[in-house]
């Protein structure tokens, strides 16, 4: 019996090296990595085999590759060993070289490692995830979303999982709500897919897609209501880099609340604008929008030490540019989105706010909350010092 095990390794072996052969004839300019595959594969260094067949099938040139040359890779040399190597590896050589696979081959192709590393639930949830991008690509949104779900049982429950897992799902799942929405959702995973590969990672064209779409659909999105997160992000100054420019200004107006320079924006790029499906089907909306971040901006800065947090509806009216009648529907619109928190005095034309939503603050609303703070730090210690002058039994010495 163990005669003819060695036998049957030998044939394995000897198929290999045939098969190798061939394929070095066949890519010349690969030659001296199949001749590596086979050096690794005859000394049984699984780990360092592993590593050299990512990094193969990775390269620029081969992803334009025929899709026989990765089939035969796999099925005349990576089949024979794929047991000895780790599971979460073999997923992601598997997903690498079903890429130039179409659609539904490269479905087969990923489910049919799925049971091959059930051990592993990086592994299999990797294997969930591109399956879900393939379903996606298929136009089968519900299959696609039921997939992501169950994938994002582990991404969300399991520390210190493996980046290019969680890179594979909130791709999917930006690129599923790009296309379905609701754009607030997409917003989210689109800037969670950044927090794992940064702009400088991805391939240019993609880098610049990511950014143009993560700009509209802050605007047009109806839970975002602070683009402090995104405007220090490298995706605004790629904006800033492209005919997109105008996108950027018309993000640092939103979050400043600048109803002027909207407008003035509006006019000045009116053509760029009406090239926008989702800006011209939101436009309503967008009008909302500016007053409602006009209206907080103005909380923020208007709530100073004093802590006088009434605001006339006056001041409203003339900073929101709306008519004095209407303030008050546009601050239970801010209430009810819970942007801000009060009471409105309809009698005496008052509203006093309680709380806003926390912002990311830029950098010049930070330098505005120093000087908030500084004002504030002044009036307490005067009043302070007034207590201590006016009832020195409360000072320091007090025995209570």
């Amino acid at each position: 019996r163990l005669a003819r095990r060695q036998s049957d390794m030998a044939g394995v072996q000897a198929e290999i090296a045939t098969f190798l052969k061939k394929q070095r004839d066949a890519h010349p300019d690969s030659s001296d990595t199949y001749t590596r595959l086979e050096e690794l594969y005859t000394r049984k260094l699984w780990h360092q085999l592993s590593l050299e067949l990512a990094s193969f099938v990775a390269q620029p040139r081969q992803q334009g590759a025929d899709a026989s040359e990765f089939a035969d890779l796999y099925e005349n040399f990576i089949k024979h060993f794929e047991a000895k190597m780790n599971s979460l590896s073999l997923a992601k050589l598997v997903v690498a070289i079903s890429h130039p696979f179409p659609t539904e081959r490269a479905s087969f192709f990923v489910s049919s490692l799925v049971d091959k590393v059930a051990d592993n639930p990086e592994a299999v949830t990797l294997c969930k995830t591109e399956l879900a991008r393939l379903k996606l690509k298929a136009g089968d949104m519900p299959g696609c979303r039921e997939l992501l779900d169950e994938a994002e049982v582990v991404v969300k429950e399991r520390a210190g999982m493996d980046v290019d897992i969680h890179v594979s799902f909130y791709q999917t799942l930006a690129q599923l709500y790009k296309l379905q929405g609701p754009a607030g959702e997409f917003y989210k995973a689109a800037l969670l897919l950044l927090s794992y590969q940064p702009l400088d990672k991805m391939p240019a064209a993609e880098a610049a897609e990511l950014s143009f779409d993560l700009g509209i659909a802050a605007l047009v999105a109806t839970s975002v209501y602070n683009f402090g997160e995104l405007l220090q992000h490298p995706v605004v100054a790629m904006l800033e880099a492209t005919e997109h420019a105008w996108l950027a200004q018309l993000l640092r107006v939103f979050n400043a609340g600048d109803i002027e320079q909207y407008e003035q924006l509006i006019s000045a790029h009116r053509g760029h604008l009406e090239g926008q499906p989702a800006l011209i089907a939101n436009a309503a909306f967008l009008k909302e929008k500016i007053a409602l971040m006009s209206l907080m901006d103005l909380v923020f800065a208007h709530v100073g030490p004093s802590a006088n947090h009434a605001i006339a509806f006056e001041l409203v009216s003339q900073r929101v540019r709306l008519p004095l009648e209407e303030v008050e529907l546009l601050l239970m619109r801010a209430m009810s989105l819970e942007l801000i928190r009060g009471e409105i005095d309809e009698v005496g034309q008052m509203v006093t706010v309680s709380w806003v939503q926390p912002r990311v603050l830029t950098t010049a609303q930070v330098a505005n909350m120093s000087e908030l703070l500084a004002k504030w730090n002044e009036q307490v210690g005067t009043t302070l010092a007034f207590l201590e002058s006016e009832a020195p039994e409360f000072g320091n010495d007090a025995n209570f």
